[in-house]
């Protein structure tokens, strides 16, 4: 019996080890849920990627020179002589922007997949890159780290990357550790993420100021007068979800404060689509050739919009770094 208790401890030892030593990796679609907890509160846009499940498709070529910029490509090269293939280790992504334009640049994020932190240590180590030091975290720079626009990121853990400027990544481990509020603490963007979570492969939400400037670059070029200060106090958010096969389908959710918004935003989209078999007026509809055909319904407070189209058609509603 001596005997047999002996072994069980041995065994419940080597349990523990293997769980403090080989942290088990994020189930499907937790990563969200670990950026709310992450992302500082003053987030104003997330998008999620589901690369695991996007490399499957035969268009993932495609898809993929759409969720990558130049940065994170370069980014990726960076990385694959620490022995991290972003092609292979990372997937799921989640990125956020602290400012009311989704773009190419000033984003944070998480990335969840295999990581080998120890690798990444020795690598600056051996090679002098620099890295930064905060909140007994180890940071490392993508960059000189000394430019105001440098990536840096870190490990969370051996299944969590965190990337993104440094006052980010810094807000980023205040809120993760309590120092400072976290996106968690918005109630809409709670329940927003979780009406979300595991509906596509690419998903997003933004707030209402958000969303006029995404109004605007629809309308760039066209139509001027249209008044689009209104969208920034009528709207909540836009939530968004993206399908892919041979192209994509993608559905938008306008969350206004009241049914009669939404009512007048789907009168405004009216208006600003063109009728069919009639030439374009004067000055011409400004919305995007994509969006002629969309089919709209009302909800309540809700106007969804489902739109369909080849891939690089995308771009032409959702820009490159608000797709994830």
């Amino acid at each position: 019996m001596p005997a047999l208790r002996t072994i069980r401890f041995t065994i419940r030892m080597f349990a523990v080890l293997g769980i403090l030593c080989f942290p088990a990796p994020l189930t499907a679609d937790q990563l969200p849920q670990e950026a709310l907890s992450t992302f500082p509160a003053d987030t104003l846009q997330v998008a999620f990627t589901n690369l695991a499940e996007l490399r499957s498709l035969p268009t993932y070529p495609q898809i993929r020179q759409r969720i990558l910029n130049q940065q994170l490509r370069a980014f990726q090269d960076f990385l694959r002589p620490m022995g991290i293939d972003p092609d292979r280790d990372v997937d799921e992504v989640m990125v956020g922007w602290r400012g009311e334009i989704a773009g190419p640049a000033g984003y944070l994020g998480l990335a969840a997949g295999r990581f080998q932190p120890d690798l990444v240590q020795k690598y600056f180590d051996s090679t002098n890159l620099p890295t930064r030091e905060y909140a007994g975290t180890n940071l490392y720079a993508f960059g000189s780290g000394n430019d105001p626009g440098d990536l840096f990121f870190t490990f969370l853990n051996g299944s969590i990357a965190a990337f993104g400027r440094l006052p980010d990544l810094k807000a980023m481990l205040d809120a993760r550790q309590g120092s400072a509020n976290a996106l968690n603490a918005n109630a809409d963007f709670v329940n927003w993420e979780g009406e979300l979570e595991g509906t596509a492969p690419q998903w997003g939400i933004l707030n209402g100021k958000s969303v006029s400037n995404l109004a605007g670059l629809w309308l760039a070029g066209g139509n001027k007068n249209v008044d689009l200060s209104s969208l920034s106090r009528s709207v909540r958010a836009l939530l968004y979800r993206v399908h892919w096969d041979a192209g994509f389908s993608s559905q938008l959710i306008l969350v206004c404060d009241s049914p009669d918004s939404a009512a007048g935003f789907a009168a405004l989209l009216n208006l600003l689509q063109k009728p069919p078999q009639q030439p374009a007026v004067a000055g011409g509809t400004s919305l995007p050739s994509i969006l002629q055909n969309i089919d709209a319904h009302r909800d309540g407070a809700r106007l969804e919009l489902d739109v369909s189209g080849p891939p690089e058609a995308l771009e032409q509603i959702l820009p490159a770094g608000g797709g994830g």
